[in-house]
C-alpha cells in the first residue's frame, strides 16, 4: 500500500477527502437527490422523477440499491476527531459497500436497458457512463485505499 506525503494531510493529519470520493458519493446517492429535487420543484410540466424512472417499482429499486451507500456517507460524517474511535475500524471497509452499491446499480441500469430493447436513452446511457467510471475508480484508486485507512486520533483536549 502506499503511501503519501504530509501534502496529502489535513489539519488533523489524516488523509484530505478526495473529489473523486465525493462525486462517487454523489453518482451512488443520485436517486435521493433527484427525489430531493423532485419534491423541490413542485411543477407538473417539469416531471424529474419520469426522465430518470420510468415507474414507481424502477424507483423503488434505486432507492434500495442507494441505500447501501448510505451506510459509507453517515460513517464519513462522523470522520472528526471528537468522534469514537469505532467508527474507525468500521471506516476501514466502507469501500465495499460503495463497490457493491455501484455494482448492483450498474446491473439495474444493464436491465433497465435490456427491457427496453437497447433503444438509446440519453439518461440511462449517461447513467451507465458514470457508474462505471465510479466502478473503475473504487476498484484502481491507491489514494482512495490510503483514505479509507485512515481515521482522526481523539482530541485529548
Amino acid at each position: 500500500m502506499g503511501r503519501f506525503g504530509p501534502e496529502y494531510w489535513d489539519k488533523y493529519g489524516v488523509y484530505r477527502t478526495p473529489l473523486g470520493f465525493n462525486l462517487t458519493l454523489l453518482v451512488l446517492l443520485r436517486p435521493f437527490l433527484v427525489w430531493l429535487m423532485s419534491a423541490l420543484t413542485w411543477r407538473p410540466d417539469l416531471d424529474i422523477m419520469s426522465l430518470f424512472f420510468p415507474s414507481k417499482s424502477n424507483f423503488l429499486v434505486a432507492i434500495g440499491i442507494a441505500a447501501i451507500a448510505l451506510l459509507p456517507a453517515v460513517v464519513y460524517s462522523m470522520r472528526r476527531p471528537s468522534s469514537s474511535q469505532s467508527w474507525g475500524r468500521i471506516w476501514r471497509f466502507m469501500r465495499w459497500p460503495m463497490l457493491l452499491a455501484a455494482v448492483l446499480d450498474l446491473g439495474w441500469l444493464l436491465m433497465q436497458a435490456s427491457s427496453n430493447h437497447y433503444q438509446f436513452s440519453f439518461y440511462l446511457a449517461g447513467q451507465i457512463v458514470l457508474v462505471s467510471w465510479v466502478i473503475l475508480y473504487l476498484i484502481n484508486s491507491r489514494y482512495l485505499t490510503c483514505f479509507f485507512g485512515d481515521w482522526p486520533e481523539p482530541d485529548t483536549k
